[in-house]
């Protein structure tokens, strides 16, 4: 029972946590929403999660697929990060994709903890 519980809030404790250490802004966040950014993400990835386990059970599968949407949500974080800079600002979709793109990362973080986590 303890175990139901506590890996929901783990899974969105945990990025927020390393968010609010400074760990997105590091990563390439902007600086004015590298904490929002997560924050909402965060649960958005929970909740998904948790529904995409009531639909596929397996666990090992589905915290696999967490992980490669952390890892594509994080690359067109970057691709947008660094075409927005190359376009001194002017690009907006870019700079879409890189907001856009760390919100996906929360999700993708808070979702394949708390595959990995449930029971």
């Amino acid at each position: 029972m303890t175990r139901f519980i506590l890996a929901p809030i783990i899974a969105f404790a945990l990025p927020v946590l390393l968010a609010m250490l400074g760990l997105s802004n590091a990563l390439g966040a902007h600086h004015w929403w590298d904490k929002t950014s997560i924050l909402i993400g965060a649960p958005i990835g929970l909740l998904a999660a948790f529904l995409l386990t009531l639909v596929w059970p397996n666990k090992v599968k589905t915290t696999l697929l967490w992980i490669l949407l952390l890892i594509g949500a994080f690359a067109l974080a970057k691709y947008g990060q660094t075409t927005f800079a190359n376009s001194y600002g002017d690009d907006q979709l870019a700079g879409k994709l890189w907001y856009f793109g760390w919100i996906a990362t929360g999700a993708g973080a808070a979702g394949a903890i708390y595959s990995a986590l449930r029971a």
